[in-house]
């Protein structure tokens, strides 16, 4: 999980412009958010129940969002979840580790 936000974070280090023009970049950061829920959805309960703060249903939807309306992806809103949920989570994450 932490790996994808952190590769997320190289999409984001490139700037809006460079994602918003270029497809490559925007699929990366589409992988790795679809990454980031899909470890989400494999969390145990335990953890889960251990660790409130951590948004896991919503990066469990995000990430179906992005794999079943991939036709309806707002980049837009993918850009605002990479630049201030993604780092708020890596920041969380690097503290239960």
């Amino acid at each position: 999980m932490l790996m994808a936000a952190d590769e997320i974070s190289i999409v984001v280090e490139r700037g809006r412009s460079a994602f918003d023009t270029d497809v490559v970049l925007r699929r990366a950061m589409e992988r790795s958010l679809e990454i980031v829920g899909e470890a989400a959805k494999a969390l145990s309960d335990e953890f889960v129940r251990s660790n409130p703060a951590l948004p896991t249903s919503d990066l469990a939807k995000v990430r179906d969002r992005i794999s079943h309306h991939y036709h309806r992806i707002d980049p837009a809103q993918l850009w605002t979840i990479a630049t201030v949920d993604i780092p708020a989570l890596a920041g969380q994450l690097r503290d239960v580790s």
